[in-house]
């Protein structure tokens, strides 16, 4: 009996020496398994399970941001990518994990977004200057988005980060096709009034009894469902889709050159 006492005692002591040891790992700042092959592969394993479904199989992006670009909203050192995943990110859909997984995987859900980094583009074609007359002007784009510049905001998403978020690729589609991938907390419902007026606006609310929405002029709307004809979630974006015509290529190109300058660093 006291052999097999003695032996856990030291298998014990060796636990605690071991975990002595991670400890400091864990709380790094910078990412203790880093450039590990195998902690890549689990990481990847568990991100397409866990995190595909909105930042894409590949980490490219869809209904969250582009992790492969190796610049991130929220911060871009391994302690902020840490933290972004254990904690979660308030005001947005992004949760945290902490409860779900323990440091030593969150650390290799941080290896497999750094090894999946691309080299950076380091020139965009295209005259980001005219781009931002156009952006200001011809396209309008700044009655609804808010930039670290000037823009009324509130209808659609804040681009004052976009070219740190999104790739080139990712928001040329955009501007062709809005519909694609809406951004969380910004899809549209239509009510249908008595009278057969319409209106349409982004939802701020939306259960069995009323509806509630932002229209286009950032007037806010209640509807009690009783009191109207029909209250419609939309598939498609506010965001108007002819750009590909009103825009000639040369346009689209110094449109997307200025909204990749929009990095937030002031």
């Amino acid at each position: 009996m006291s052999s097999r006492l003695g032996k856990n005692h030291v298998h014990m002591r060796q636990v605690l020496f071991i975990g002595w040891l991670l400890a400091p790992a864990l709380c790094a700042q910078t990412n203790p398994l880093a450039g590990d092959a195998a902690a890549i592969d689990v990481g990847k394993g568990n991100f397409r399970l866990y995190c595909a479904p909105c930042h894409g199989i590949h980490a490219e992006g869809g209904r969250g941001p582009d992790l492969t670009r190796g610049s991130f909203g929220a911060g871009d050192s391994d302690a902020d990518l840490f933290r972004v995943i254990g904690r979660g990110v308030s005001g947005t859909e992004m949760a945290g994990y902490s409860e779900r997984f323990d440091d030593a995987m969150i650390w290799r859900f941080v290896a497999f977004i750094r090894a999946s980094a691309k080299p950076t583009q380091t020139a965009v074609p295209g005259d980001a200057e005219h781009g931002r007359d156009i952006f200001l002007h011809k396209a309008g784009c700044g009655g609804c988005h808010m930039t670290d510049e000037k823009g009324a905001g509130g209808i659609g998403p804040p681009l004052a980060r976009i070219g740190r978020m999104r790739s080139l690729e990712y928001l040329r589609e955009k501007l062709i096709d809005p519909s694609t991938n809406i951004s969380p907390g910004y899809n549209a419902i239509t009510v249908t009034l008595r009278d057969g007026t319409k209106v349409s606006g982004i939802e701020k609310g939306f259960d069995d009894f009323s509806a509630q929405l932002l229209d286009v002029n950032r007037k806010f709307h209640s509807y009690r469902r009783e009191d109207v004809t029909s209250i419609v979630r939309e598939k498609h974006s506010l965001m108007p889709d002819d750009y590909g015509r009103r825009l000639t290529t040369a346009e689209q190109t110094d449109l997307l050159a200025y909204l990749m300058t929009l990095r937030g660093e002031k």
